[in-house]
Order: C-alpha cells, then sequence, then structure tokens
C-alpha cells in the first residue's frame, strides 16, 4: 500500500510540475501583480494578510492586480470576499491553490509574498521578486539548523529575493536555517506586518470576535497553543495530538470562570475531538486568524511554540507547560533560546500549570518581560505591512 501510494504521489507531483512549466511557457510577468498566500493555501492571514490589507487600503496600490491563492476558494476571510468585483481600489482575483490558474498567477505576479516554503520546483523568474515574510520567531531550531535535516531549506533560500525579520535574533537564525550566508542583506529588519493587529484593535474589534466565537461574558479567556511533534507522525495517523492536558482534571482545578481556545498545529487539528468538553473547550485551530485569538485571550498557555514572540506585545501572561521537554529536546528539536529568557513561567506538571494560571491575578510584566520585547519585539507597531510593501513593491 505504502508504495502504491508512494507512486501516485510521484505522478501528482510530476502532473503539477508540467503544468508549472505550460504556464511558465504561456504567461508574460506583469509588473502590477502580487501573489499573495499564507501556509501553503491554508489561511486568510499573517504577514501575507497585513501587507495586503495596506496596499489594498493605501491609493498607492490601485492600479495593481492583488491575487490570493486558496486550497478551499470558498472559505477566504469576509472583507476579501466582499472585495471580489468592487470598483474602488486594486483589482482583487482568487485561485484555487495548485490548479492550472494557480501555476498561471504565479507565472504572471511580477511579486510573490509567501510565509512558508513552496514546492521544489517552484522557481520564480530572474525578472520576478520573491518576498519571503516567514511566520514566526523561532524558538525550535528550523531548517539546515536541525541535524540530519535535508537540503529543502537552503533550496528554498535560493529563491528568496527578501526576507522579512522582526530583530537582529530573527535575522542571524533565519540566515542560518536557510543556508543565507553572503546573502543576509536580502534579510529585512522591518519587524512583522503580521503583529500590526495587536496594535491597532479596540474594544468593538474584541465584543465582535466573542460575539463569532459564541464565549459568555465574564468568562476569562486562555489561548492555549501547543506546537506538534515532529518525533510522533506516522503514515497512517499524521501527527498525534499534543494537547498534552487532562481536560476535566483541569477544569476541576481552575473551576468554571474560565474558559480555554484550543489551537493547534495544522499539522495536528484534524485529529482532535473535543465535543465531551463543549463547555470548557472551544477548538479554534481552524479559526482563520490567530491575531484575532491574542486579542480576546487573558493569558496564553503554550509549549515550543513561536506564538509567544507575537503575544508578547500584548504585555500579557504567558505560562510555557513544557510537560515533554526532556524528551522533546531531545528526540523532536533542541532550541535556539536559553530558558532562562522566556517571558514566563515554565511549569511540567499540569499541578504546577493549574497553580500558575491562578497566580495569574498578580500579574505585572516584569524586568525579563520588558528585556524580552526589547531584544525581539522592538520592531513592531503600526502599518508594518505597508512599510514593508513600499521597500519592496515598486
Amino acid at each position: 500500500m505504502k508504495i502504491i501510494k508512494n507512486i501516485l504521489r510521484a505522478i501528482k507531483l510530476a502532473g503539477k510540475k508540467i503544468l508549472y512549466k505550460l504556464a511558465r511557457a504561456t504567461t508574460k510577468v506583469d509588473e502590477r501583480v502580487v501573489f499573495f498566500e499564507s501556509f501553503q493555501g491554508r489561511n486568510y492571514s499573517c504577514s501575507p494578510k497585513a501587507m495586503f490589507e495596506e496596499m489594498r487600503d493605501s491609493g498607492d496600490y490601485n492600479d495593481y492586480e492583488l491575487i490570493w491563492a486558496f486550497r478551499n476558494v470558498h472559505r477566504p476571510g469576509k472583507i476579501l470576499q466582499k472585495l471580489l468585483g468592487s470598483e474602488k481600489g486594486p483589482k482583487i482575483s482568487i485561485v484555487k491553490y495548485e490548479t492550472f490558474s494557480y501555476y498561471k498567477a504565479l507565472a504572471k505576479a511580477k511579486y510573490w509574498v509567501l510565509n512558508s516554503n513552496t514546492r521544489k520546483f517552484l522557481k520564480p523568474s530572474e525578472d520576478q521578486v520573491y518576498i519571503q515574510t516567514w511566520h514566526g520567531t523561532p524558538l525550535k531550531k528550523i531548517g539546515l539548523d536541525v541535524p540530519g535535516s535535508d537540503l529543502d531549506y537552503a533550496h528554498e533560500g535560493e529563491k528568496f529575493s527578501y526576507m522579512i525579520s522582526p530583530s537582529k535574533y530573527c535575522s542571524e537564525k533565519l540566515v542560518s536555517a536557510f543556508g543565507l550566508q553572503g546573502r543576509e542583506d536580502i534579510v529585512l529588519e522591518t519587524g512583522y506586518p503580521r503583529n500590526d493587529a495587536l496594535f491597532t484593535f479596540d474594544q468593538a474589534k474584541v465584543n465582535s470576535i466573542l460575539r463569532e466565537l459564541d464565549i459568555p461574558r465574564g468568562k476569562k479567556i486562555i489561548l492555549y497553543a501547543p506546537t506538534f511533534r515532529d518525533n510522533k507522525h506516522s503514515e497512517v495517523s499524521g501527527y498525534e495530538n499534543a494537547s498534552g492536558l487532562d481536560f476535566d482534571k483541569l477544569k476541576e482545578q481552575i473551576g468554571d470562570e474560565y474558559i480555554i481556545l484550543f489551537r493547534a498545529h495544522y499539522f495536528v487539528a484534524k485529529n482532535m475531538d473535543f465535543e465531551k468538553y463543549k463547555d470548557f473547550v472551544i477548538d479554534v485551530s481552524d479559526y482563520e486568524d490567530v491575531n484575532d485569538l491574542y486579542i480576546i485571550s487573558d493569558m496564553l498557555i503554550t509549549d515550543y511554540s513561536s506564538v509567544f514572540f507575537d503575544y508578547a506585545n500584548l504585555k500579557r501572561p504567558i505560562i510555557f507547560y513544557m510537560y515533554d521537554y526532556e524528551d522533546y529536546k531531545a528526540n523532536a528539536r533542541d532550541f535556539y533560546l536559553d530558558q532562562n529568557e522566556l517571558p514566563g513561567p515554565i511549569v511540567k506538571t499540569q499541578e504546577e500549570l493549574a497553580k500558575a494560571i491562578e497566580d495569574t491575578i498578580l500579574f505585572i510584566p516584569d524586568a525579563r518581560y520588558s528585556m524580552f520585547n526589547q531584544k525581539f519585539n522592538h520592531l513592531d507597531g503600526i502599518n508594518k505591512g505597508l512599510e514593508v510593501a513600499k521597500k519592496v513593491i515598486k
């Protein structure tokens, strides 16, 4: 069965390569077209979304065409859908991921704005500009920094025209992970466009999200966002559930005043079932934009995910639930950052976690928290999306 799957996968990949070559051969690059994609077509989110919206609204790009790619073309955010066919601002188009229209859009666009790796055969031509925004400051090692890794990240790095970074620390790690030594000048330290929304929201925005998620008023909201485990994967079931929590027990420990928003990594999300916890846990793994979840939450619980770097801009409590730290470090991935720099307590048992949650009532950002933001987030702010666009999209 595995052999058959591999053969079918190889045939499909060969077909995609042919479509892309055909698209390139029949399509001219248009100087006024920008192509956007987030998490390989899964979402309307992250820095591509921020750049798109600020370009759309600025008035400086009204003679451009802005193209988005989605796996599910009926799922894009409500704002994007409303703009289709609008006479104001730039022309906006949607294409379905990995169809011929998708490859034609890539061939046509002068500028590519993406936040994750692409297929190896998707290479921009010499007169195209590939802007890689990436999707977070790394805590765990990535790419070429992972022992025994293949060269996929190096091949991807060779395609970049620019890469966006929020700090000197992040720039150093991205250069190392993608093999950009000797090309460090393509890394632009601008702050992350995706974090613009953390500085511009208001109470009306918060109330709107609370209504959309049907969260009862008066509840304290915990955002729990663990990452996936590289070493917990099978060909049959994919990545294992990495919640690490007994939710029944946690509810007994912290009471009814809390509600948990569970945000699984997209590698894991399909394996989760929270029906039995529906009055305590809301599965938000498929929610379009994680920034909305940040701004409504009272605290963040994570493990080795990079989400805490962005969340720290809000200066709210962060708890690191590293129940499998030794196993993860030894058998999955090592870390770039020393634990002493993390902007919150590290706990390894559920009892310690429950106490840490209760202790947040006394939370005030301390000197370590402030130093963390100064080192990793000092460039984040307002309109970084437009700032990046003006630097690289002429």
